[in-house]
């Protein structure tokens, strides 16, 4: 288990890619309860929602309505998602 452990770290932490989609079966269970209507930061490959934001519309730009998912890139504006994400979950998805 160690060496898996090693191996995720090594691989987020990794330059290569900051996008990292959400395990299908993982977001189906989260999805039978919640019921998420829009994927904010996606993109055609791996969007979960019919509707969904990709990195040219910049879900950080856009409002957040409805159910939201959000599986932010794993890098540097990480920070920026989460900062967006706990004032739209409060208030409606405008911040």
């Amino acid at each position: 288990m160690e060496g898996i452990s090693m191996q995720m770290t090594s691989a987020i932490t990794s330059s290569l890619t900051d996008n990292w989609a959400t395990p299908q079966d993982l977001y189906d269970a989260l999805h039978s309860e919640f019921g998420f209507t829009l994927d904010v930061c996606a993109n055609s490959d791996n969007a979960k929602c019919e509707k969904y934001y990709d990195i040219d519309q910049d879900g950080l730009k856009q409002d957040w309505e409805g159910v939201c998912w959000m599986n932010p890139p794993y890098g540097r504006k990480i920070g920026d998602w989460v900062k967006k994400a706990s004032p739209a979950a409060r208030g409606g998805g405008r911040s």
